[in-house]
């Protein structure tokens, strides 16, 4: 036998250490995942250079920013049950504490500040909190905005966050709470708080002191990604004050700075939006951004690019005096100087009044007094489990024909080779191949997918079986960031999470690795393109399994211990939106399926479908592995053949 090293680039993995093959490995896909992110935004910079490139396809963006966010279709609009539990007067102003059920017995905390001095209806601003602590929930960290903008004549509803309010829900879940199936969901809490403030507007307009022709929304950090979110998707929003919250993805994959972002701050980048899109969907309603010079989380490159192009597209409206960016020589903070500005803007464009004197005086409420429900959640909440709801697909149907089933697979497929696109570009991939010295004619082949901590000794035991049977072509392809030393876990999230701000996960780039390492072994003049068979272990089953699923030539796969459901993994964006794993598998069918030492339970669904097809023979418990990559599917031979 002889081993050659078989590469996309001249790395010398072979004469590397593990770590500093780990090393390469995280300093190439971070240059990858750089890359991407430019191309991206240029992508969006082109589409933005004129409001007749933009309208050509402002639906179409539309469209994919509400599925991006969940919200594709709207959710029902169910009976808000809304609870008035008290009534604050503050002399010019009062405030009422109020929830309201978004969706069955998911339920919204917030004040509404009203002026007691009205002539007629008043414009009301959604006021959507960053993350500020507190029991009470995060809206009495920001009762100063309330307030201002009550002493100036706008009912103000101050908004809890799902992280941060009276009732327990969660915005942290790729970031730091290890919920990465959210990214599998396709979802994200920005969904869930954009909800929110359309069902607060329903609200709203159906107040007797509130012109509904006349909404407009701020709010700083989370509270401003949920302005440009919710003043994207919902055209009710009429002048919208976003405060330090807005970059473009090339500048924040460059930074990095995803590490110090909340998952709300971003939708699932399944359609390939930039950041830019947001503003443009806004566009040409007015839209003042706010920024500070020494914020880490929202690059000055990034904002700066952002008022170039979108402030061009602006122009092209002919509405540049509609948009603007307020820059301020700190760090991610709120002040006095930004709320006033964020008031100014709402005179100009719903109160149609400019430099009046402005009252900014305020004094906080103690924040017992603003607590909707006091020390009495209710006990029947759903916010905890609005993860699982949000983005819920029903479960695969069990089919009870093969027509059936064929419909649903000739729906399915270009729905997963949609979300497993390749982007086009070359990447270096480890990959070992082991042949017999002396061949006669084309020989069928294996490739193993391997998995961290996996070493090339563990991986030849496992294949010696293939060796024994014949004469056979042996494969290991180790995906970006796998090795005997792989990715540190805050690596791997890194890189998951960048990934996601390119329409990628860190297991759909390994994807495209194996199917990469497939074609390098289905080229080779050795191998029998008709007879190769990709297996793995673990979530590298599951891989093999998709390599199967988007490369029809490859005849069959071989399982260990692959996961049940994709809440396992791997992790691609929105799967489960469409499928899970077993119904996945199916679509192998009528090739052969190979389970090593057990068929886990969950795929009783894929023989079913099998059978539909006559073929439930092709779904095959081996426990040989040289026996099934040379073709033998039955266990009727000794044991020391």
């Amino acid at each position: 036998m002889h081993r050659i090293l078989w590469l996309a680039t001249a790395l010398a993995f072979s004469q590397s250490t593990p770590w500093e093959q780990m090393l390469d490995s995280q300093k190439n896909v971070q240059q990858y995942l750089i890359r991407c992110a430019r191309r991206i935004t240029d992508n969006a910079a082109r589409e933005l250079s004129s409001k007749d490139t933009w309208e050509a396809v402002r639906a179409k963006r539309l469209e994919e920013m509400r599925d991006m966010l969940g919200l594709l279709p709207w959710p029902a609009r169910t009976p808000l049950n809304i609870k008035v539990t008290r009534v604050l007067d503050k002399g010019s102003y009062t405030i009422e504490n109020i929830a309201f059920e978004s969706m069955p017995k998911v339920y919204v905390t917030g004040n509404l500040y009203l002026p007691k001095q009205r002539q007629g209806r008043v414009p009301a601003i959604v006021y959507v909190c960053g993350h500020s602590y507190s029991p009470q929930g995060d809206k009495v960290q920001y009762q100063r905005h309330g307030i201002s903008l009550a002493r100036n004549g706008y009912a103000a509803f101050i908004l809890d966050s799902i992280q941060i309010a009276e009732t327990f829900a969660l915005h942290h879940g790729v970031h730091s709470q290890n919920l990465y199936d959210w990214y599998a969901r396709g979802y994200t809490p920005a969904g869930v708080e954009v909800w929110n403030a359309m069902r607060a507007i329903d609200y709203l307009v159906t107040r007797p002191e509130v012109d509904a022709a006349r909404i407009g929304m701020t709010g700083r950090s989370g509270g401003a990604a949920m302005s440009w979110f919710t003043a994207a998707v919902d055209p009710r929003v009429k002048v919208v004050a976003p405060v330090m919250g807005i970059s473009t993805y090339a500048a924040n994959v460059e930074d990095n700075t995803q590490k110090g972002h909340c998952d709300c701050m971003f939708a699932i980048n399944s359609e390939l939006h930039d950041m830019m899109h947001q503003g443009a969907l806004i566009a040409p309603r007015p839209l003042l951004m706010m920024h500070g010079k020494k914020d880490t989380l929202f690059p000055v490159k990034g904002y700066e690019e952002f008022e170039r192009t979108v402030g061009n597209l602006y122009n092209s409206y002919g509405a540049r005096e509609s948009f603007g960016n307020i820059v301020v020589d700190t760090g991610h903070e709120d002040s006095d100087f930004l709320r006033e500005k964020a008031i100014r803007w709402f005179d100009k464009h719903l109160m149609h009044v400019e430099n009046r004197k402005l009252d900014m005086d305020y004094s906080n409420a103690p924040p017992e007094q603003l607590a909707v429900f006091a020390d009495n959640p209710p006990k029947d909440a759903l916010n905890y489990r609005v993860h699982e709801t949000f983005t819920a697909h029903a479960p695969s149907s069990t089919y009870k024909s093969a027509a059936d089933w064929e419909r649903r697979r000739a729906e399915l497929l270009p729905a997963i080779r949609k979300i497993l696109r390749d982007t086009g570009e070359p990447f270096p991939i480890r990959l070992e191949v082991q042949k017999p010295k002396e061949i006669t004619g084309k020989l069928p082949a294996v490739v193993y997918v391997a998995s961290d901590g996996e070493d090339a000794a563990y991986i030849a035991q496992t294949l010696a079986p293939v060796q024994r049977r014949g004469a056979a072509v042996r494969a290991t392809v180790w995906p970006r960031g796998v090795g005997e030393a792989p990715w540190p876990k805050t690596t791997w999230t890194h890189m998951l999470r960048n990934a996601m701000h390119t329409g990628q996960t860190v297991d759909s780039m390994r994807l495209q690795d194996v199917l990469a390492a497939v074609r390098q072994v289905r080229e080779m003049p050795d191998v029998d393109p008709a007879r190769i068979t990709v297996m793995g272990r673990g979530i590298s089953a599951a891989l093999a399994l998709y390599a199967a699923i988007v490369d029809p030539a490859i005849a069959q796969v071989l399982l260990q211990d692959p996961p049940s459901s994709h809440t396992e993994g791997p992790l691609f964006l929105n799967i489960l939106r469409y499928t899970d794993l077993p119904e996945a598998a199916a679509l192998l069918a009528p090739r052969r399926l190979n389970f090593y030492g057990h068929i886990p339970a969950a795929y009783e669904y894929t023989k079913n479908v099998y059978s539909l097809l006559g073929k439930t023979d092709h779904v095959f418990l081996t426990l040989d592995i040289g026996a099934t990559v040379f073709g033998r599917y039955d266990h009727n031979f000794a044991s020391g053949q």
